[in-house]
């Protein structure tokens, strides 16, 4: 997951990443996310489930976006790619610079891209044409395209120029959990009615008309209270109308709330208020109707989507045009609803919006668009700019040139720096140097423990899928006591072991349960243990799915009258041999072996000349 937008930013954006890449965690993937630096968070940094974010070293610019320079942020994307081994690269947000950058270097380095779009877009000022020409030329080589809503489809497919079949629509979730009802925080109704307004304090957030419709709210209703969440430029503006009217103790400025309080924040109130210019889902109108509230926003972009509006008193959400004049009538009626009693059922409500929006069914869906493009094929540098050449002369022209610029530099850094050396390394090799000590400060005492809950039974699943190599020939009783009660022996696939160290260690070890057992190798090791081995019931079994069994001792003793005996047991019981090592052989062994077809390799390490000839006979035939 990779955008300018993360926490401790709080936004729409911001949350989807994390509830997303949370989900993805659950099902058991591997996924990081990668965001510019915010004040003195650089690094590595790890969330709830081990959720490990790299805040790069980068600066924001504009508007929280780093500045786009594309070559740059080529070494340390590169590294981050390679090092973690990422397959799918999913940038958010088309106002992303870094998303957009690493999108192109994931491409030039051959791995698969997905790109979700958050937001609508205008067309007509200078603004809106040079950003759809950057998210135009960025998306013609993306495998493919997630959108919020079917309004933010149909805008993203309008400025990219996308085909239809290439998009797709998986709409924002809320956690139910962390919004629930709860009307014993908010007054009564007879008593005083309380607005909330939780959104950055900009002018695409329409706050000009929250401006416009406060003083005539407040002289129409005088049990009304506004209680405004957020910051940003337009706070000035806010502030002006409240000393100009003298309503200080009437409409409440709470600036930035954070996450884990927003709750209780909106159940304080009656009534939520968005009146957004454009939007494309708008989480926060879900999250307050979760809460019981219920919402006046403006019908802007995919908001009509969201929420059922057919302005009968069943409904959560009353819908308004974006004009000053109607947010104030849609305010009215809403105020009116609750002043006679016509509040919405909390609890219906949230768990209608619990059924209709969840995270784990945003993560099912994003796994189809994830496993749908992981079976296409790579684009290569020529395709990229045969495709940007479609974009128009100038910006094909362009971005052909950054495109080979760009290669040249990987290839640079290929020959520098060997994709396989020193960035594909095990992940726990920087586990320590990475758990900063401020992850105590950035995580609740209950959210540092379930992280870790979650990352060891994330590290428990994938111990559970490797087959093992196990060697025991060194290790002395006390040390092979402590070891083997935690060793896994069904995933065992190769054990040595040794009677030097460990005495009798061959009749302390559970062969039965080692069920993918396919290399035995046994050293010290006398004929008699070996034939007593053989004779066990428990490890019939195993014998028979060996494919490699050696045996390494210095007991050379040519008259060990077990030696014979233990031979037919080898090669009548491991129909699957296919490479044998024995210590010795006498010259009249081989008349009385069988020789079995699936032997490829057979290692002798002491014979006669003449049991040498009797060898290479007994192959022959």
């Amino acid at each position: 997951m990779v955008s300018d937008f993360f926490y401790p930013l709080i936004g729409g954006v911001e949350n989807h990443i994390y509830q997303l890449s949370q989900c993805l965690i659950q099902s058991n993937h591997k996924v990081i996310v990668v965001t510019h630096a915010y004040d003195d968070r650089v690094g590595v940094r790890y969330m709830t489930s081990g959720l490990k974010v790299y805040y790069l070293p980068y600066k924001p610019f504009y508007n929280n976006t780093i500045l786009p320079t594309v070559f740059s942020t080529i070494p340390l994307i590169r590294s981050i790619l390679l090092r973690e081994q990422i397959t799918i690269v999913h940038g958010h947000s088309s106002f992303s610079t870094l998303a957009h950058e690493t999108m192109h270097h994931a491409k030039t380095l051959g791995i698969h891209t997905v790109f979700t779009d958050h937001s609508l877009f205008g067309f007509a000022d200078l603004s809106s044409i040079l950003t759809n020409k950057v998210l135009q030329v960025s998306l013609v080589d993306c495998h493919h395209i997630i959108c919020v809503s079917h309004t933010c489809k149909e805008n993203t497919m309008l400025r990219a120029n996308l085909k239809s079949s290439k998009v797709s629509v998986i709409p924002n979730a809320v956690d139910s959990s962390a919004f629930t009802p709860d009307t014993s925080l908010r007054p009564s109704s007879s008593d005083e009615i309380v607005i909330i307004v939780a959104s950055r304090l900009v002018y695409r957030k329409g706050i000009d008309l929250l401006i416009g419709i406060l003083p005539e709210i407040l002289r129409k209703y005088p049990n009304v209270k506004f209680r405004i969440a957020g910051n940003g430029p337009k706070e000035i503006d806010i502030r002006e109308v409240i000393e100009r009217e003298g309503t200080e103790d009437r409409v409440v400025l709470e600036g930035a709330v954070s996450h884990d309080k927003m709750r209780d924040f909106l159940n304080s109130g009656h009534i939520f208020l968005n009146t957004s210019l454009t939007e494309a889902f708008c989480m926060a109108i879900v999250e307050a109707a979760a809460c019981g509230l219920l919402v006046v926003s403006t019908k802007v972009g995919g908001i009509p989507e969201v929420l059922p509006s057919n302005d009968t008193q069943s409904d959560i959400m009353i819908l308004c045009e974006a004009n000053i004049n109607d947010v104030f009538i849609g305010l009215c009626n809403a105020i009116d609803r609750i002043q006679i009693g016509q509040i919405p059922n909390a609890d219906e409500w949230h768990n209608k919006i619990k059924n209709w929006y969840s995270w784990y069914w945003v993560a099912q869906n994003t796994e189809i668009v994830y496993n749908h493009i992981i079976t296409q094929k790579s684009i290569n540098l020529k395709e990229r700019i045969q495709r940007y050449e479609q974009c128009g002369f100038v910006s094909g022209f362009v971005m052909s040139f950054v495109a080979i610029i760009a290669y040249l530099i990987f290839l640079f850094l290929d020959y520098n720096q060997p994709r396989h050396m020193n960035l594909i390394k095990n992940h726990f090799e920087f586990l320590a140097n990475e758990l900063i000590h401020d992850i105590f400060d950035y995580l609740s005492s209950s959210d540092l423990i379930q992280s870790f809950n979650h990352l060891n039974k994330r590290f428990t699943f994938l111990l559970s899928q490797r087959l093992l190599k196990i060697d025991l020939s060194h290790l002395s009783k006390t040390q092979y006591e402590n070891l083997i009660h935690i060793t896994p022996l069904n995933q065992i696939s190769s054990l040595k072991i040794s009677h030097k160290s460990t005495i009798n260690i061959l009749f302390r070890i559970s062969f039965n349960l080692m069920t993918n057992l396919q290399i035995l190798i046994l050293s010290h090791i006398s004929y008699i243990d070996l034939r007593y081995l053989f004779e066990r019931k428990e490890t019939f079994c195993i014998f028979q799915q060996l494919n490699t069994f050696k045996i390494q001792s210095t007991n050379f003793n040519g008259l060990d009258q077990e030696r014979i005996n233990v031979l037919k047991k080898i090669f009548s019981q491991m129909p699957n041999l296919r490479i044998c090592q024995i210590p010795l052989m006498d010259v009249n062994d081989f008349d009385d072996l069988i020789p079995t077809c699936t032997l490829e390799q057979l290692i002798i390490d002491y014979c006669t000349m003449i049991c040498l000839g009797k060898y290479n006979f007994y192959f022959d035939n």
